[in-house]
Parts: structure tokens; sequence; C-alpha cells
């Protein structure tokens, strides 16, 4: 809070009783045993009446201009007015503070909490207490700053979610402390905010880039299946466009069960739409064609409709067919299959992804850390090796495809049978 030199506040009224201003060389009754210097005190009279500059704008502007031969002394006098005057402001908060009331002691889960209770800040605001879980604070402030249209960020101010009323500055500067000193909690977001003093202007301009990373994460977490199932058809259809070898889902495949598969790969696919940062939006375009086409290469029939036949007795030792349950192929990669199969030694070598072609899986060059050579062992395959693998697995699908029964060609003396749609 900025505060005025103002003869009608308290620093004025302060400031007059340090240097009895009232007695100066325009008073009438002016004492000229006052050890106090007429000229200290004509200095601290302008600026007791300025209206229009914060006291420590003006006590720069003072020290710079004309009081290069009293300096120290105007310091000693101005230090003195602001430990009182930041003294009896303390002195104010605690009456205020303990003749307010406690409004809330439950938690935004409505979970009764007390304030020596592990994670729990005591906030005042607008006279009034207010018990919150740090963990519900940084939700709210989190939400609040990362809000967004359409993928653009538009922060907003962080609100006190029971009297929908800002939250003060030294409740934010209080939230931190909270954070420094009695958690070991980290919020990268929170953090940043708080390295640009709080000002949500600065904060955007500085980490805009870093917002939309957030908003992309919590549109797949927070956004509706309608909307998930949306982007994700806009996924694969892109995909396919690239490619004869399609991924094909049925319309009747259960959502749920979609969303969470593709989740993953959806957010490779914002990032290489929508991100800020080059190195992430080339990698994301780049691995989400990859991580794709292995995705339709482990199961080409992935998404497809399938009815379970039975068959029953009817009149002259016949048998009927009838669909006995309907399933739907879902069988898929492991999203992060390649990362898993090399835990053990990814530790030894780094790969570099071709980015410069997007129509074919990148080849990828793998080095190790301690020899700097190139390493073929089981682990890593070189290009023709690779070339030999796809070629054989493709001649596996093919013998797979021809092996696949179809409705039609069902034995009637069988119980049971597949078909796809």
């Amino acid at each position: 809070m900025v505060i005025y030199f103002n003869n009608m506040t308290t620093i004025g009224y302060i400031t007059n009783k340090i240097l009895n201003i009232d007695n100066n060389v325009f008073s009438l009754n002016y004492d000229k045993n006052d050890p106090i210097k007429p000229l200290m005190k004509l200095v601290f009279m302008s600026l007791v009446n300025n209206r229009y500059k914060g006291k420590f704008h003006m006590f720069k502007e003072t020290l710079i201009s004309f009081l290069q031969f009293s300096r120290d002394e105007f310091i000693d006098f101005f230090c003195k007015i602001q430990r009182t005057y930041n003294a009896f402001s303390r002195l104010a908060f605690i009456y205020k503070y303990k003749k307010s009331a406690m409004s809330v002691t439950t938690d935004i889960g409505l979970n009764d909490i007390t304030i020596n209770d592990k994670n729990i800040l005591c906030i005042y605001h607008f006279n009034s207490r207010y018990l919150f879980n740090i963990n519900d604070l940084l939700k709210i402030i989190t939400t609040s700053i990362t809000n967004s249209y359409m993928f653009f960020s538009q922060p907003l101010p962080s609100k006190n979610p029971y009297n929908n009323l800002p939250f003060t500055k030294s409740n934010l500067y209080n939230i931190y402390l909270f954070l420094k000193s009695k958690t070991n909690i980290y919020n990268e977001l929170f953090f940043k905010f708080f390295e640009c003093d709080f000002n949500l202007t600065t904060f955007y301009h500085k980490y805009e880039y870093l917002l939309r990373e957030y908003i992309l994460a919590n549109f797949i977490k927070n956004s509706t299946e309608d909307a998930l199932i949306q982007e994700i058809n806009k996924m694969i259809s892109i995909f396919n466009k690239k490619t004869t070898k399609k991924i094909l889902i049925n319309d009747e495949f259960p959502k749920k069960r979609l969303i969470k598969i593709m989740k993953p790969y959806l957010m490779l696919y914002l990032q290489s739409y929508f991100s800020f940062i080059t190195i992430i939006k080339n990698n994301a375009r780049v691995l989400l064609n990859i991580k794709l086409k292995k995705f339709q290469k482990f199961n080409p029939k992935f998404g497809r409709k399938i009815y379970k036949l039975g068959y029953k007795s009817v009149s002259n030792f016949k048998k009927k067919p009838y669909i006995k349950s309907v399933q739907f192929l879902d069988e898929h990669i492991a999203f992060n299959y390649d990362e898993e199969s090399k835990f053990l030694t990814n530790h030894t070598y780094y790969n570099e992804i071709d980015t410069n072609n997007d129509e074919d899986p990148p080849f990828t060059v793998t080095y190790q850390v301690i020899n700097h050579n190139y390493d073929n062992d089981d682990e890593t395959m070189s290009v023709s090796e690779e070339e030999e693998e796809e070629e054989e697995e493709e001649e596996e699908e093919e013998e797979e495809e021809n092996n696949y029964i179809n409705y039609n060609n069902y034995n009637s003396d069988s119980d049971d049978s597949d078909s796809v749609s």
C-alpha cells in the first residue's frame, strides 16, 4: 500500500511529533533553541504536504537533489519516522486481526480443519479470517493465472472463493512465505509469479510460453468427452491423410476407453500445433507421426467392432447363428513402450531425431556417452536392421490377415465365431 506524506495522515502526524514541524521559521512563535535545523524542518514539511508522490519516491529525489550536506541526518529522521509508523501499523493490524471473526473453518472439500493442522494457513482478508489448506490455495491461484480462451492465455486475479474478492498483495506474499518456511511444496507457476512481484502483466508477458503448456495440459485434463473425442478424430484424420495404413475406429467405440488410450498422443498433437516453444513444437510433430505409425502397425485392426456369434439348434437338426456379444478390438502398444523397454540402459546414450522429414518415420541415431561411438547391439539397431525387421513384421501381418476368419466362412459345426465391422 502506498502511503502519501500528508498532514492529515498518520505518518504526517508522526513526522510532526518527531521533528516538531509546527515550530518552523515561518511560525510566529518560533523557538530558536530547537536542536533540529530549520532547513531539515522545511524539507520534511514539503514531504508532508506533497500529495502526488509516494514517500520512497520523494525520499530518493530528496537525497539526489539538495541534501548532500546533511544526508545522514535526513536518513536517520526518515528511518525513525518509518519505524514508528510501522510499529503503529502492526499494532493496528494485531488489534483488527484479534477482533475479526473466523468466517471459515473447513477446506474446499468441507472437511473440518484447525489452524494447528499441517499445511493449514490462516488468511486475514477484509476484516475476516479464513482457514485454507495450502493445496487448495495453490489450485485457486493456478486456475486463475492459467485462465484461457481458445488456448490464448487470459490470466485473472486470484480471488477468495468465500467473498469473491481478489486476494491482496500481502496475502499472496504470506502464501509464498508459508510455502517456503513450512512446506516442501514447489509450484512452478506460483513461484514464477512471485518472481514477477505478483504483477499479472509482467507475468503474462514473461511466461506466456509456459502458460501455453499448462493450458494445453489443462485442456486434456478438464475438457468434456465430446471435446476430446472431436480433437482425437481430427488428429487421426490428419494422420490418415499422410499414409495408406490408416487408423480406422468404429463410431460406437467406447469414448472413455478411446480417450484413455489416446490422451498421450493428443498432447503431442496439441503441442505440435499450439506450443510457443519451437523445439517442443517440432519434436512433438515428428514424435506424433512416429508413435501413430507404431500404434497402427502393432494392431492394424484397432477400433474395429467384433460380433461374437453363437449357434442355436432349430428344426431339422439345423443351427441358426445369432449375435452372442459385441466387442471392440482395443489391443494397443503402450505409448511409452520404447522408453520402458530401455529404462536400464537409456542413461548411457541419447537419441537425435531427424526432424527434416516427416513423411516417413525418421531414423534414430544413437550415441554412446562413454566412448562416443555408434552402438549396434541388441538395444540399438542400424537402419538396415530396422528395415529388415519391418519387412518381417509386414509378412507376419499379411499371414495373420490371410488367416483371419470372415463371417461368411464360419463352419456350421463350430459353436462360436466372430465377425468384424
